[in-house]
């Protein structure tokens, strides 16, 4: 039940913390590396550089993710998940600013047989994520996100869930970067969870991503004056929570969880626009109701991706 409540860690908030570490710069570029850089006339995107690149790169304020896991028969489970979100920054001129990101989810589900789960669940949350602290060798980010997750037929506490997180990395050196920090799970007994690890970065073309939940093998093999391209190679942890309607005056918390090999590619271009788009496997799965596990369904093939702009 744990890497389930995980899912929903990574789902509302560690993908705000795995862009983190992509933005992260080296030593050498720490000092001129800065968000506020804007000015109120710029367009409402930050900048992060990217190794091998003398100038800062736009950051995307629109992105859609998406995610089609093959069906069956017996107890397979399908699934096509949909995440829409749009960044805004609060502050340009002192200091680094705050990114507002509210979204929209959607996830259609089929099966599996003999479980009465309903077609569909819904997202609604609001991301908030902040680097106050940004040193030639260390910084700080916080992020929080208050959402409501489920089939929308009544709302109570479980569909009210919060997620927050602290990660703070220090620079070894140009290739070593070390992040850790600690994650808030509203549902779990222990709330908190730790996440961080460690990031190689031996040369402009190669990264190793030993970070929890999301380990990752990335290597640049396409760049131009218009940007560049990676093949990555790497681990997931996929899934969520939600509240369905069990009688017309109770919800039950539905959650799921599995754990992915992914093998893609990502592009980001210099005017802020991004892509990326993998195949993948799903294994370990689980669906839990009310922190018993009901089901297990079969392991099956995936297809994921993002675009942004």
């Amino acid at each position: 039940m744990i890497a389930s409540f995980y899912c929903l860690l990574l789902l509302a908030q560690v993908s705000s913390a795995e862009a983190e570490v992509r933005r992260l710069p080296p030593i050498a570029q720490a000092e001129e590396w800065q968000p506020a850089q804007q000015t109120i006339s710029s367009p409402p995107t930050t900048e992060y550089f990217d190794a091998g690149w003398d100038e800062p790169i736009q950051l995307p304020a629109t992105s859609l993710n998406f995610a089609w896991l093959a069906g069956g028969n017996g107890n397979a489970f399908g699934m096509v998940d949909a995440d829409l979100h749009h960044t805004w920054l609060l502050g340009y001129s002192d200091g680094a600013p705050l990114e507002i990101t509210p979204g929209l989810g959607y996830h259609a589900w089929s099966g599996p047989r003999g479980l009465d789960l309903p077609g569909q669940v819904y997202d609604v949350y609001l991301d908030l994520h902040w680097r106050p602290i940004e040193r030639e060798r260390w910084g700080l980010s916080l992020g929080l996100t208050p959402g409501f997750y489920g089939d929308f037929e009544r709302v109570d506490g479980d569909t009210f869930q919060l997620t927050g997180w602290a990660l703070a990395n220090y620079r070894l050196n140009e290739q070593w970067n070390v992040l850790g920090g600690l994650a808030y799970v509203r549902q779990l007994q222990s709330n908190l969870l730790p996440i961080g690890g460690v990031v190689w970065t031996p040369n402009d073309d190669l990264r190793l991503e030993l970070v929890v939940p999301r380990p990752r093998f990335v290597r640049r093999f396409l760049q131009d004056e218009h940007g560049s391209t990676w093949w990555f190679i790497g681990g997931q942890l996929g899934g969520g929570a939600w509240a369905v309607a069990d009688t017309p005056d109770d919800n039950v918390l539905v959650s799921y969880s599995d754990l992915r090999l992914l093998l893609g590619i990502e592009s980001f271009a210099l005017n802020g626009r991004e892509w990326s788009v993998a195949l993948g496997y799903a294994f370990n799965r689980e669906i839990a109701i009310d922190n018993y596990i009901v089901e297990t369904p079969e392991s099956t093939f995936l297809l994921q991706g993002s675009v942004a702009f």
